[in-house]
């Protein structure tokens, strides 16, 4: 492994979330969106096992509109 690897590697490290995943990219965006949709949805309102960055809930808020999102899918009440 060269030098310039274990730079990239050490750089890439610092660049996840608590997710394990790159912050904005479509995985990221769709676990987010689960997790967030789950506690919405969950019917004893327990918290989160995972506090959520706020990077994600606004993201997600922005994505709801999208027809691939869950917690866009919930009804309005």
């Amino acid at each position: 492994m060269t030098n310039l690897e274990r730079r990239l590697r050490k750089l890439e490290a610092c660049l996840i979330d608590p997710s394990g995943l790159v912050p904005y990219s479509p995985g990221w965006l769709e676990h987010w969106d689960r997790q967030i949709y789950n506690y919405a949805t969950d019917p004893e309102c327990r918290r989160p096992a995972v506090l959520f960055p706020i990077e994600a809930v606004r993201a997600v808020i922005r994505y709801a509109d999208n027809p691939a999102s869950l917690l866009g899918s919930i009804p309005e009440e």
